[in-house]
């Protein structure tokens, strides 16, 4: 059973960081990638980084890695380059029980690959998704909803970071942190269980626009916390 925990498992992680075509002008993917990573580090796992522009390594290093993390994005005025490969990698890695957390601007990445919108369970819709202005964020993770095995969020907290709104959110996954925007609540994170076509967990945590957003110890925790819950039992375990 997944006990959720990275510890002294030695779960081993590879953090997927968008360039390119696979970035936007709006983040620094590499540093926030490098943030993440030093997060993941200092729980005890260990963590390999691995660009966009060195997919062709992408499907030897997920077979080595229990858990990965997309750090990526896209520009929506732009041609969305073709991502089939890096798609058919992480499916795969996810079909064979791998897990999979996808981080803030990942919903606009691969956009030419539906499959990928449809893995993590959701998608930024350009002309209806947006933000308040970056600055203090109250982050709210009072309990709503239950997954099992039981995922340990940090309390309800404030950081610096970009709160995501009105992205499209699919049905069927289970939302554990959200922000208030005016009267409309919005989720922050939400986690998937495994499915018949998919041995993995799926998460995606909507936080993470720039490296201050690391400086949030709760922020980390919930990093990590997420990153126990999608991995296999046997990466878990201390």
């Amino acid at each position: 059973m997944r006990d959720g925990s990275v510890g002294s498992g030695g779960l081993r992680v590879l953090v997927l960081v968008g360039v390119g075509g696979h970035g936007d002008p709006w983040h620094a993917l590499e540093a926030t990638g490098a943030r993440a990573a030093d997060a993941l580090r200092a729980a005890g796992a260990e963590v390999e980084v691995l660009r966009t522009d060195q997919a062709d390594a992408l499907p030897d290093a997920l077979s080595g890695a229990d858990v990965l993390v997309v750090n990526v994005s896209g520009d929506p005025a732009l041609p969305p380059p073709d991502s089939a490969a890096i798609v058919d990698a992480i499916l795969a890695h996810a079909a064979r029980g791998g897990g999979v957390l996808a981080l803030h601007s990942s919903t606009l990445a691969f956009a030419g690959d539906p499959r990928w919108s449809a893995l993590i369970g959701g998608r930024w819709v350009p002309g209806v998704s947006g933000h308040p202005p970056i600055g203090e964020a109250l982050v709210r993770t009072a309990a709503r909803a239950s997954v099992e095995p039981e995922l340990e969020l940090p309390a309800d907290f404030v950081l610096h970071d970009e709160r995501y709104s009105d992205l499209e959110v699919a049905e069927g996954v289970t939302a554990l942190a959200f922000h208030k925007e005016g009267e409309a609540e919005h989720p922050l994170v939400w986690v998937t269980e495994a499915t018949d076509a998919r041995a993995g967990r799926v998460a995606y945590d909507a936080l993470g626009h720039g490296v201050e957003s690391y400086d949030s110890a709760e922020r980390r925790a919930l990093l990590v916390a997420l990153a126990g819950w999608v991995a296999p039992a046997a990466s878990t375990t201390a």
